[in-house]
């Protein structure tokens, strides 16, 4: 009977020793109490429990930001026309907008230790209601934000000011992608939430908006270089501005170039020189914006070091002249 019973005793212990090793259902599947149509799910391992719980959080985040990529495909460029300087943006850096907000909603929902390997596995949950809850909220702050700027430039009298509210407007939708392709992601209908003003119709009146704005190009200094009137003039065409002499312009752009012929330097014949412009209204004289911009240029001549100057200038015309002329809009 003791036999028995010693017996017995063996077999409990070593089914529970079973069960203490038997890892979860999540190591390596699905878990049941976190099914894919409610969660995303991230795994981690690691030597501490907190390196295992780190690691399921950036495995999660990592899952979120490929769908986001595959919801949002090929990346794409945008020109931020609402800010200080000209920022390209793509899909993986419209993500980053809103990770943060995304990772704020995720869990740790258990953690295991491996009774052989000593290895800490952590399970993070991310709930796919509370995280859409979240970006639709950021979503509709971002549509009022459109929707008032839009009302701005339909009442602005002044030309300017209605550019201004259309670039603004503009940089609103653009940062809404990263929110609809992050809820595109998350939401298993793949829909998001509709722009209740398609970012194509801002960037339409934009672009109307800036080619009904009359420009005269004037050249306050040349710096000896009678070609820099063309330049000027190519620069405020490519802008997508219309270049219109005599009385009927609304605003006169004024062009200044100095150059400083260095000499010679290592064999190099170097030019160094300051493009500068200001937005003038014609009408009353009042100034809405001024820039300068540095030059410098190297050549086997000094004749080479100028042209490759004025190839340099009529470069950042080109560039950086639309995107410039908006930031007086807005500021």
């Amino acid at each position: 009977m003791r036999y028995l019973k010693l017996m017995m005793f063996v077999v409990a212990l070593a089914g529970n020793s079973l069960a203490l090793a038997a890892p979860p259902d999540w190591v390596g599947n699905a878990p049941k109490k976190y099914p894919h149509s409610s969660y995303l799910i991230g795994r981690g391992v690691g030597s501490t429990a907190n390196e295992a719980q780190d690691r399921a959080r950036g495995d999660l985040v990592t899952i979120f930001e490929v769908r986001v990529e595959v919801a949002t495909g090929t990346n794409t460029t945008v020109t931020k026309t609402g800010g200080k300087e000209q920022v390209s943006k793509t899909s993986t850096q419209d993500v980053s907008t809103t990770t943060d907000k995304v990772i704020s909603g995720i869990n740790i929902a258990d953690v295991w230790r491996d009774p052989e390997s000593k290895d800490f596995h952590a399970l993070a949950v991310l709930s796919r209601s509370q995280a859409a809850a979240s970006l639709q909220d950021e979503i509709g702050k971002i549509d009022a934000a459109v929707q008032l700027e839009f009302d701005k430039a339909k009442a602005a009298a002044d030309p300017l000011l209605k550019i201004g509210a259309l670039a603004r407007a503009m940089e609103s939708a653009v940062n809404r992608d990263g929110f609809q392709a992050s809820l595109k992601a998350i939401d298993q209908t793949g829909r998001g939430v509709e722009a209740p003003i398609a970012q194509v119709e801002i960037r339409a009146q934009l672009d109307d908006a800036i080619k009904a704005i009359k420009v005269l190009p004037e050249v306050a200094d040349d710096g000896g270089v009678a070609e820099f009137a063309a330049i000027l003039k190519g620069g405020l065409s490519a802008a997508g501005f219309l270049a219109q002499g005599g009385a009927n312009a609304d605003f006169v752009l004024v062009g200044k170039l100095n150059l400083d012929d260095l000499g010679r330097r290592d064999n190099w014949n170097w030019m160094r020189g300051t493009l500068e412009i200001s937005l003038i209204e014609k009408a009353s004289g009042r100034v809405r914006g001024s820039k300068t911009w540095p030059l410098k240029a190297a050549g086997q001549s000094a004749r080479t070091a100028r042209s490759r100057v004025l190839i340099e200038a009529e470069k950042l015309f080109k560039r950086e002249l639309k995107t410039t002329i908006i930031e007086f809009a807005t500021s």
